[in-house]
């Protein structure tokens, strides 16, 4: 069975994408198709797995699915099931949950822990591309 899908590849506005994500997840009637591969899959999975990990080891009160549906500031307004499909944003998810750093951490504030301990230069510009 073959099938064609009129997939948008625009930049996707943050609120349409947490918006997106929206769905019950027991209703089959609801929803987009996305275009993902492997690769994307993988990332999404882990970066819950590890967020999930992170949940129970700290004692969070937030549920773990809640965070990879809702918008955050560390992915510039994408939730993180989003933004993770993207190489660069599924590192910082990990490195953020494996440090125990807060989990909407801004960018901004990522960089100024990363120059208070020498691991970025101080002018540093060049931010997180997500």
């Amino acid at each position: 069975m073959a099938f064609t899908i009129d997939a948008n590849f625009e930049p996707v506005d943050p609120a349409e994408s947490a918006v997106a994500w929206q769905l019950d997840p027991l209703d089959d009637q609801t929803g987009d198709y996305l275009v993902v591969d492997h690769v994307d899959l993988v990332r999404i999975a882990y970066v819950a797995a590890e967020a999930a990990a992170r949940f129970q080891r700290d004692g969070l009160g937030q549920d773990p699915m809640d965070w990879m549906l809702s918008p955050s500031d560390l992915f510039n307004g994408h939730p993180p099931i989003a933004a993770c499909r993207r190489k660069n944003a599924c590192s910082l998810a990990i490195l953020v949950h494996g440090l125990g750093l807060p989990k909407d951490i801004s960018p901004t504030e990522l960089n100024a822990v990363f120059a208070e301990n020498g691991l970025l230069e101080v002018d540093s510009d060049a931010g997180w591309q997500i």
